[in-house]
């Protein structure tokens, strides 16, 4: 079997694929997208395209190592992995299907038969949008009974709504300051945690996001969550510089999470060595199946989880999921909140786009899907019919 060629698709609202042919009629598929980005990206996978004409799709490593290695010496950056992990996740969907199987049992086998999803939480009312829309077409208005009240409580209603649709882990959303110039509201942001914690009780999962705040408020804000019995807080500083993670992780009495824009298994290697409890690696970013397995071995000698990011397409969280059946220290799944539909008293995620979405349980848990390749298979009708909406460069 040989690749023949790569077919990228704009995928409203907002997400690319690809679609790489073989001589045998098989094909994969994957992500390779970063947002707000996507056209160099695009521009990437078809510098990387003859490459692989020719290749033997189920040469994994041998393919990822070529990739990588290509372009006059430059390797690594946000476009260029961003480009490599779509490729190879659709490099994986094709050799599962080659071999009758799915990725998992490529990965090892079935660690877990489900996977747990968590989804984030706001000081709003949750929604759902139809297939291949945006978030909000326009900018958002609260309704009147969504409004009413302070944030704390407008948060606590949001989070008891989310756990009549099945889920069993929650992410709350905080942006406090990134420079101490900036005023940071730290009280309203732990009065907020502590209402959620009260209105869901202490057997649901409450993880943290305080989206790379300034070194001193992070410290501030985690000392202060202590009580709280939270999964994990993430993203405690910028991305550049891993380094400085120790320092939080060392006054830390919270697990601490990073790793969502880190590119390839050196910057994973180095937050494991200052501290990092959890790590958050994409499938779409960090080097596809191909890279997340190498750290989700390192994050096992290192005794640290890993809890894969995954804000894009149902394709990165049908990938995903797969993945997360395989790994033994894998902690808790990530997925895109915009591609939530609620039927019957139902949560599903990937309507429209898969023919058999993912539909979660009572245990807050999807089921790994057992067909070959990544288990996405794209949904006739519905999919056409995003494809006819409008797609745009702006993430969701």
């Amino acid at each position: 079997m040989r690749i023949t060629r790569l077919e990228l698709l704009k995928v409203p609202p907002s997400w690319v694929w690809v679609r790489i042919h073989t001589d045998r009629g098989l094909y994969g598929l994957g992500e390779p997208y970063l947002e707000d980005h996507p056209e160099v990206v695009i521009a990437e996978v078809n510098r990387l395209a003859p490459l692989l004409i020719g290749e033997d799709p189920t040469r994994l490593e041998h393919l990822w190592k070529k990739m990588y290695e290509s372009g006059n010496g430059y390797r690594g950056g946000p476009v260029k992995m961003s480009a490599i992990s779509g490729i190879d996740m659709a490099l994986w969907d094709l050799t599962g299907k080659a071999y009758g199987l799915p990725v998992h049992k490529l990965l090892g086998g079935s660690y877990r038969g489900r996977v747990k999803v968590y989804r984030a939480c706001h000081d709003e009312q949750p929604y759902t949008v139809a297939p291949g829309m945006p978030y909000r077409p326009s900018p958002h208005r609260l309704a009147p009974e969504e409004a009413s009240g302070r944030a704390p409580e407008r948060m606590a209603r949001a989070a008891e709504t989310l756990l009549g649709w099945d889920f069993r882990c929650l992410k709350l959303h905080f942006g406090p300051a990134d420079t101490l110039e900036r005023d940071a509201d730290l009280d309203g942001i732990v009065e907020c945690v502590e209402a959620v914690r009260r209105a869901v009780g202490r057997e649901i999962g409450l993880a943290v996001d305080i989206h790379n705040t300034h070194l001193s408020r992070a410290q501030q804000l985690i000392r202060r969550f202590e009580p709280l019995g939270l999964l994990f807080v993430e993203e405690p500083l910028p991305p550049e510089r891993i380094d400085l993670l120790r320092r939080v992780v060392d006054a830390a009495p919270v697990p601490v999470a990073a790793g969502e824009r880190w590119m390839g298994k050196w910057a994973f290697r180095e937050a494991l060595e200052a501290g990092a409890a959890v790590l958050q690696p994409d499938l779409a970013h960090a080097g596809g199946f191909t890279e997340l397995r190498k750290i989700a071995a390192m994050a096992e000698a290192s005794y640290a989880s890993v809890a894969p990011h995954c804000p894009l397409s149902p394709l990165s969280f049908a990938a995903s999921i797969q993945f997360g059946a395989a790994v033994p220290n894998f902690l808790i799944q990530e997925h895109n909140e915009v591609n939530d539909s609620r039927e019957g008293g139902v949560t599903r995620i990937g309507a429209g786009y898969m023919k058999a979405p993912f539909e979660l349980g009572p245990d807050g848990c999807v089921g790994v899907p057992q067909t070959p390749g990544l288990g996405f298979e794209p949904d006739p009708s519905g999919f056409e019919a995003i494809m006819r909406l409008p797609w745009r460069q702006s993430r969701g």
